[in-house]
């Protein structure tokens, strides 16, 4: 699985805005075992899912083992609150929770005696404009760069996680990107190089996040994601250091555009 970041120190593009980001050491603790939390809440909607898992042991090479008995609790800042329901396989969804902008969720997942607590906030929405295409010459064949335009809101840092389809497949990679020397202008940083060709049906789904969501998934990328192994990375996380995974309260949107 590959995992790209496109930020100015990786690319020096003239269509690019410039990023500045320090990567954050990671602590791996191979052998330990621990509890992987895994959980959404998303702007419009009252369905959200909370997955939780286990690490496995350091030579193990199999599923992670589900827990099915958490106690799953999600409240906001507003005094909404709801306790999950467990539909199987470690996931656990809500039915009444709204997400709204603004608004601070709080996750509480109770296992074996365990409370592990975190919180995320969930941002005003930055409308996504338009996907558009460049081709840059690379060899014998040009590469195309995906990019989602957008015109970023002056005066707040902003923070952007993406989800790339070609056609109904989900990519494999993180893609991220920040604000922190483009503000207010128009976002024209590409987020995929070379993963589509001409033909190709390309969705893009935006994500506005929040800074810790931010740099729990820079830390995860840096370090390769925590995959291809049975250990996952352990990057700085929402939840502190008692387990692993995150939290995010986030806003959603998607375009669809057929690479010309």
């Amino acid at each position: 699985m590959k995992y790209l970041i496109y930020f100015s120190f990786l690319i020096a593009l003239a269509t690019t805005t410039v990023s500045c980001e320090k990567v954050i050491d990671l602590n791996l603790d191979a052998d330990e075992q621990k509890v992987v939390i895994e959980g959404f809440v998303t702007k419009g909607e009252t369905e959200h899912t909370v997955t939780v898992t286990r690490t496995l042991e350091f030579d193990q090479d199999q599923a992670f083992p589900t827990v099915d008995n958490a106690t799953v609790i999600i409240s906001d800042n507003a005094g909404n609150l709801e306790a999950l329901q467990f539909v199987g396989s470690g996931v656990y969804k809500t039915t009444t929770l709204l997400g709204v902008e603004g608004r601070t969720y709080t996750i509480t997942v109770q296992v074996d005696g365990e409370t592990f607590t975190a919180s995320s906030y969930l941002p005003f929405q930055v409308p996504l404009d338009s996907l558009t295409v460049q081709e840059f010459p690379f060899g014998p064949t040009p590469v195309i760069a995906l990019t989602a335009n957008r015109m970023d809101p002056a005066g707040i840092i902003n923070y952007y996680q993406f989800d790339l389809f070609k056609g109904s497949e989900r990519l494999n990679g993180i893609y991220i990107q920040d604000d922190q020397v483009s503000d207010g202008v128009e976002q024209l940083q590409p987020i995929s190089f070379g993963d589509f060709v001409s033909g190709d049906t390309a969705t893009v789904v935006m994500y506005c996040i929040d800074e810790p969501v931010y740099k729990y998934f820079f830390a995860l990328a840096s370090n390769g994601g925590g995959t291809g192994g049975a250990t996952p990375a352990n990057p700085v996380s929402n939840f502190g250091t008692k387990c692993l995974g995150y939290f995010s309260a986030r806003t959603q949107e998607a375009k669809t555009l057929v690479i010309p």
